[in-house]
C-alpha cells in the first residue's frame, strides 16, 4: 500500500513539473463573458468591451500601438499564442503555473488599438480548478500590467 501511495504521488509530481500544455479550442470572445459563478476568476475590462461580465477592475489604456504591446507581452509570455483579427484586435491566451503547486491557470487577453500610439488592454484570467483562487487572478493581472507599463516605459 506504501508503495502505491509514493508511485502516486511521484506521478502527481511529475504531472505538476511539466511544461502546461498550450490552450487549445476557439478563442475567448471578451464580448459574451457572462458573470461567473466561483471566485476563481478576475476581469480586467470595460463595459462596453465585456457588457455582460462582472468586471473585476478596469482595463489597462497604454501610450502604445496595439502591435508594441503585443510584442511587450510576447516577450514577457514567451509561450503566448496571438491572433490578430480582421478589426486590429489583437488577442493572446497563455497558461500561467502557480508557482507552490503548479495549478495551471487560463490567461485571455484582447489588445484593442484606439489610435495609431494609443491601446486599450482586457485581461479575463481564471482557475481551472477551485472554488477560489484567494485572490491569485487579480494579483497576476495586476502584475501584467506593471510588467507591460515597465516594459514598454508608460507610467
Amino acid at each position: 500500500m506504501r508503495a502505491l501511495l509514493v508511485a502516486l504521488f511521484a506521478l502527481a509530481l511529475a504531472g505538476c513539473m511539466t511544461a502546461p500544455a498550450p490552450p487549445s479550442g476557439p478563442w475567448l470572445d471578451f464580448a459574451t463573458l457572462q458573470p461567473g459563478r466561483t471566485s476563481n476568476s478576475a476581469l480586467a475590462c470595460s463595459a462596453d468591451m465585456c457588457p455582460a461580465a462582472q468586471i473585476s477592475r478596469p482595463e489597462f489604456t497604454f501610450s502604445a500601438s496595439a502591435e508594441r504591446v503585443a510584442a511587450m507581452l510576447r516577450s514577457i509570455e514567451p509561450n503566448a499564442q496571438f491572433n490578430t483579427e480582421a478589426n486590429g484586435d489583437i488577442r493572446a491566451r497563455y497558461v500561467a503555473v502557480t508557482p507552490l503547486l503548479r495549478f495551471r491557470d487560463d490567461v485571455d487577453v484582447l489588445i484593442r488599438p484606439v489610435a495609431a500610439e494609443q491601446s486599450r488592454v482586457a485581461v479575463f484570467s481564471r482557475s481551472r480548478i477551485g472554488k477560489s483562487d484567494l485572490g491569485a487572478n487579480a494579483a497576476r493581472i495586476n502584475a501584467l500590467e506593471t510588467r507591460l507599463r515597465a516594459a514598454l516605459g508608460d507610467t
